[in-house]
């Protein structure tokens, strides 16, 4: 993979935006410490574990609940949860994005991707999120910045990789889409 400096400023995003289109992939996290990694020159992005947004929870009875402001930081056997990886993405229209496990929590923990590979559309613009599963018969915990699963990319293109708050808060209107921030769901099933 090849990575490259997103620009630093609003203004100089802007207009670079503008040009970057179809040449190669744009990633932009909310944070230093959110940005995804490659460990070992493989070909998948180690993706973080945000908790700064919240945790959105399904139970056994799939109940539907969040740990917003509350802080919970677990998974419960059997439990699944939708958590925010803390960065937002653009592709080429002919490229996307698989989220996948690890396979270390998977193997050790009994946690992995439920609709793995858990698929990202070209036109998707809110942050992305992993949708885990407990397998196991512990809780497993989950701290901010903890490397919960990884993506990987279709087509092989230039990385354009960075933080910024304000471009990231910003980031649909540098990349609109028909689609826009609907994500888990949206499209329905017929």
């Amino acid at each position: 993979m090849e990575f490259r400096a997103i620009p630093g400023s609003v203004n100089e995003f802007k207009h670079w935006a503008g040009t970057v289109r179809e040449l190669g992939i744009v990633i932009v996290a909310k944070s230093e410490e959110l940005l995804p990694v490659v460990k070992y020159n493989s070909n998948g992005l180690d993706c973080k574990a945000d908790l700064s947004e919240g945790i959105l929870f399904r139970d056994r009875d799939n109940e539907e609940y969040s740990s917003k402001g509350d802080k919970r930081d677990f998974l419960s056997p059997m439990e699944r949860a939708l958590i925010p990886l803390g960065f937002k993405v653009y592709m080429p229209t002919n490229c996307f994005m698989d989220i996948r496990p690890r396979s270390g929590i998977a193997w050790k923990n009994g946690i992995t991707v439920l609709n793995s590979p858990g698929f990202v559309d070209n036109d998707y613009r809110d942050t992305v999120k992993a949708l885990l599963i407990n397998l196991s018969l512990k809780k497993f915990e989950i701290h901010h910045g903890d490397r919960i699963c990884q993506a990987v990319f279709s087509k092989e293109y230039p990385i354009y990789i960075g933080a910024n708050k304000e471009i990231f808060d910003r980031f649909e209107e540098f990349f609109p889409s028909a689609r826009g921030r609907r994500g888990f769901g949206s499209t329905g099933v017929k």
